[in-house]
């Protein structure tokens, strides 16, 4: 063979070698890909169907197919819907890990996103994303939750999960307890006041807490040796009888959820008056406005240390207004019962009751915020009737 030709033929078998080489190192990156998305505890969050009741205190782990280039991880993200949670995103080996800041919101739905990730190759892993929810209560798990304004978790903060409300630091005073799931610090405890002034209260500013339909609940737990003969306490309100408060006394023998509305038409000139509606042991009819659907006594309903939902709603379509525990109607009522002409009773919208000393944040914890004087009852600084217990998932909604 010609000597030339034998040299051209080596040459030509090696770049045939080379460019085959190359072409398998090609498809060798071209492979990468995400392998597995777990949680901390082993929850499989890539399986055919999104996963469900999920640990709030969980980081999230991916597995890739190669070893991945930290430098590449813009793209790793965990989002609670548009939101991208705080979170520090680090890479090890074959392993990505997604660790919170804080923990996550309960019954909520989260989308770990994975986009442009690289191997220390250079090989691009298709984009992924999957989701899961975690456990518990959360803002897309209530009825109406579009129209809801308010929703405090209590998981260890206090953060308006609708983004409305924020809290007032100065005056946040509360520890947290296991909540009726069972998670560690997820409900608020309140300490009762031991002096005027300084029982536990959480304040929320700069939103609206109440409309002219309104509804609110919110889950509590409560000792009965906290509510002796004589002794009141309030959960929560809006400018106490200005707006609206809820309150439990009296060995849990009566509650009321007063409540402020228009007046119209109003035959005393008043425009604005409160619908007390107190509920004691089923009865408590006031005015002749009551249609009570409860005739039993109320600590027979709000047992002694177990969890408990209290639900108020008022509809101004229908003037009507309820209270519920448990899901089950206590008392039920019409503030527009006009039957009497010279009644106080012909109530519509809920709305504020304007006074020079009112303040309409929301404190929970007591009938009303400080720096409130519309009546002494309702001044926190000499209060001693401060509740005293548990509470979880408040939310507030604009409708009835």
């Amino acid at each position: 063979m010609n000597p030339m030709k034998f040299k051209s033929l080596i040459w030509l078998m090696a770049g045939v070698v080379a460019f085959s080489a190359c072409s398998d190192d090609d498809e060798q990156a071209a492979s990468m890909s995400v392998s597995s998305i777990t949680t901390t505890d082993g929850t499989d969050l890539y399986g055919a169907t999104s996963a469900s009741s999920v640990g709030a205190d969980q980081s999230v782990i991916i597995g890739f197919s190669e070893a991945v280039n930290g430098n590449t991880l813009s793209g790793v993200a965990l989002k609670n819907g548009d939101n991208v949670v705080p979170a520090s995103v680090t890479a090890t080996g074959n392993t990505v890990t997604i660790d919170p800041n804080d923990a996550l919101f309960g019954g909520t739905i989260y989308t770990v996103q994975i986009n442009n990730v690289q191997s220390t190759d250079g090989a691009t892993a298709g984009n992924v994303s999957a989701n899961f929810t975690t456990s518990g209560v959360g803002l897309g798990s209530a009825p109406q939750a579009a129209n809801q304004t308010l929703y405090l978790q209590f998981n260890g903060g206090i953060v308006d999960i609708t983004g409305n409300a924020t809290s007032d630091a100065n005056v946040e005073q509360v520890s947290y307890d296991v909540d009726r799931f069972g998670n560690a610090n997820g409900a608020a405890y309140f300490n009762g006041a031991t002096a005027p002034g300084n029982g536990d209260i959480v304040v929320m500013k700069n939103a609206q807490f109440l409309h002219p339909s309104t509804s609110i609940s919110c889950w509590f737990k409560v000792d009965y040796a906290d509510f002796p003969n004589g002794t009141n306490r309030s959960l929560f309100g809006s400018g106490a009888k200005m707006g609206y408060f809820y309150e439990l006394g009296n060995d849990l023998a009566w509650m009321k959820l007063p409540t402020s509305h228009m007046v119209s038409p109003d035959p005393n000139m008043n425009s604005v008056g409160t619908a007390w509606n107190d509920v004691m042991n089923g009865s408590g009819s006031i005015g002749g406005n009551t249609l009570t659907n409860y005739t039993g006594s109320i600590s027979d309903l709000v047992t002694n240390s177990v969890w408990h939902q209290m639900v108020m709603t008022y509809d101004n379509a229908t003037s009507q207004k309820a209270v519920y525990i448990d899901g089950f109607a206590v008392a039920t009522f019409d503030v527009n019962n006009n039957t009497d002409p010279g009644a106080e009773w012909n109530m519509t919208n809920m709305t504020y009751n304007i006074d020079p000393n009112l303040n309409t944040d929301l404190a929970i914890g007591f009938n009303s915020a400080p720096g409130n004087a519309t009546d002494d009852w309702a001044i926190y600084s000499t209060a001693q009737n401060t509740f005293k217990g548990a509470m979880d998932d408040f939310r507030i909604w604009n409708v009835g």
